[in-house]
């Protein structure tokens, strides 16, 4: 009896298992019936007005990253025109915006935050440029390892900000916003070459201005 009665019992769940897949497959094919309907009923203006709404959200999406592109690359054709004739200059893009790249011995004596006269040609078509563009610009000094001996600055750390800072004060006397700057000395820990040669040190000694994205 107990053998019957467990067959009796895996019949009846059988049975319910079988109504529950039969319910679910008539749901299904009673939603696919009706999405068929809606499809047939869709205004194919409508619909094609929709598309080309779709695609104009995606067209303004795109815009601003090629408009930032653009702009880009025509302020660094524009600097490179009007610095081309200033040797150790370089200018790119990267992920910060357009950088502008000055060596240290276009613009400082060793170990000397002063500008040299020669730099201030360069700052010069640089501040009027930069009139031109809107938008924030960083000015960020940079040293090599090599310790400085100075009564004037502890560190190299010192000496990479108050060279940010003298280029700073040149471009505000030029006549440009200070609210559109900010500055950072970083010392040599933001190296982009090697410190182990001469080369490499001097690529690291540099002031660079960023016009920022």
């Amino acid at each position: 009896m107990r053998v019957r009665k467990r067959n009796n019992n895996n019949e009846e769940e059988n049975i319910h298992r079988w109504l529950i897949s039969y319910s679910d497959f008539l749901t299904l094919l009673f939603t696919f019936f009706v999405a068929l309907y809606a499809l047939s009923s869709v205004d194919i203006t409508k619909a094609e007005k929709m598309t080309s709404s779709l695609r104009k959200v995606f067209k303004v999406i795109d815009e601003p990253i090629s408009f930032e592109e653009d702009r880009n690359k025509a302020i660094i054709e524009d600097l490179k025109k009007l610095l081309n004739d200033i040797s150790g200059i370089n200018i790119k893009s990267d992920a910060r915006g357009v950088v502008i790249t000055l060596p240290d011995t276009l613009l400082f004596s060793s170990g000397s935050a002063e500008l040299k006269p020669e730099a201030t040609e360069a700052l010069t078509r640089i501040a009027e440029k930069l009139k031109e563009i809107p938008g924030k610009v960083a000015i960020e000094g940079h040293t090599d390892n090599v310790p400085i001996s100075s009564s004037v600055y502890r560190s190299n750390w010192e000496l990479s900000a108050a060279r940010a800072s003298s280029v700073l004060h040149f471009l505000l006397q030029k006549g440009l916003n200070p609210d559109r700057f900010m500055i950072a000395g970083y010392g040599e820990y933001r190296p982009v070459a090697s410190n182990d040669t001469e080369e490499g040190r001097a690529k690291n000694r540099r002031v660079e201005l960023i016009i920022l994205r």
